[in-house]
């Protein structure tokens, strides 16, 4: 077998189909079915017509959802954001959920799981249901420090 023969049966042999790519895309970890897709600060800062500086600034204001990554970068999950704002009172929720918990998936969770009644929070606070979702922030907060 030639050299050349040798490496394009490897190559044949890499090749996967599209549904062992979504398969393996799956395995890499439950978080993206959770979270949904996400912005990197440089694409969230053009979602909200930011610059990254002011990002930051917001990130650490807990204005907006930061989740940290693996490998130390950040990235930014889209249901916080429609059309160029950030969700309405996202700040004062998070605060909340921080007095439960500091750990912004879990919070990234909470707010884009359906709950038992298959309300989404982040939908809810989008509704302008702004008391409501802080309530079972408040609630949930409560249960985590427990």
């Amino acid at each position: 077998m030639s050299d050349k023969q040798s490496r394009l049966e490897h190559v044949e042999q890499s090749l996967t189909t599209p549904a062992e790519i979504a398969a393996d895309r799956n395995k890499l970890s439950p978080w993206a079915a959770i979270v949904g897709p996400c912005y990197t600060v440089l694409s969230f800062s053009r979602a909200l017509k930011a610059t990254p500086a002011a990002i930051l600034e917001a990130t650490a204001a807990i204005r907006v959802l930061r989740l940290p990554t693996a490998d130390g970068s950040a990235v930014f999950p889209a249901f916080q954001v429609r059309g160029g704002q950030v969700a309405p009172d996202l700040q004062s929720v998070l605060k909340v959920l921080r007095g439960g918990i500091d750990d912004p998936w879990t919070w990234a969770q909470w707010l884009n799981t359906p709950r038992l009644n298959g309300v989404i929070q982040i939908d809810e606070l989008w509704a302008g249901n702004v008391a409501e979702v802080m309530r079972d922030a408040g609630h949930d907060a409560w249960v985590w420090r427990s």
